[in-house]
């Protein structure tokens, strides 16, 4: 028996392929086998027995009938898995761009029961010395529309651990998932007064340049460009 209860994406892709493959295999087996069905004899209303080769034709094509639904209905399923669309997962690393005068020792991506994502990032300079930080690459994630905890802390770069402080939101990711799941694409969580923050999806099959207008100035070579909370 199959173990559908799972965290991990790819497996649960995996686990459906396999159960499609062999309920498809059952089901053409039982439309061309030769032997004799379950039931050996069919009766009408009166009690008469009806005619085993009408009643197993019956039978047949109801059975085939029955698979291609059942083929149907897990190709839809597969079909989203792999198209990426929005409530799927995404593979990312995350770049940190900071719009406030705070320190970002380092931050991590969590699920919104506490999981670790294993990908943050570090160092992430104050808006005026910079603005950006270190990155971590790669896992998957929670994607567009579904919501991801970031956990960040920020004190001066000399001070000791104990002197810096804690924060957490949760926050919905926006941006678009990439068209094809297997394309690395980039999570850029945004850093704003009051401790605010936003995390979007630049998906691997478009632009991480400047050409992008959604892509943020602070990682390239120029004037730095000040970002507000929703822009």
């Amino acid at each position: 028996m199959q173990n559908w209860i799972t965290d991990d994406p790819k497996h649960f892709l995996r686990s459906m392929k396999t159960a499609t493959q062999l309920h498809a295999e059952d089901f053409i087996t039982c439309t061309t086998c030769e032997q004799q069905p379950w039931f050996s004899f069919f009766f009408d209303g009166t009690g008469n027995n009806r005619d085993i080769g009408e009643s197993w034709q019956t039978h047949a094509n109801i059975t085939r009938w029955m698979t291609r639904v059942f083929m149907t209905m897990m190709l839809c399923v597969l079909t989203a898995c792999a198209t990426g669309q929005s409530g799927g997962y995404v593979d990312v690393s995350a770049w940190g761009a900071n719009y406030t005068e705070d320190y970002i020792q380092d931050f991590s991506i969590q699920t919104v029961d506490g999981k670790r994502s294993g990908i943050g990032g570090a160092n992430v300079a104050e808006f005026s010395k910079g603005g950006a930080g270190g990155s971590e690459c790669c896992s998957l994630i929670p994607g567009v529309d579904q919501t991801i905890k970031i956990v960040w802390r920020v004190g001066g770069p000399q001070d000791d651990k104990s002197q810096w402080k804690t924060y957490s939101r949760d926050v919905v990711v926006i941006g678009k998932m990439p068209g094809d799941t297997k394309d690395h694409s980039v999570l850029i969580v945004r850093f704003f007064p009051n401790h605010e923050v936003e995390a979007e999806v630049f998906p691997g099959d478009g632009s991480f340049g400047p050409s992008n207008p959604r892509m943020d100035k602070l990682f390239f070579v120029g004037p730095r460009v000040m970002r507000h909370m929703g822009e």
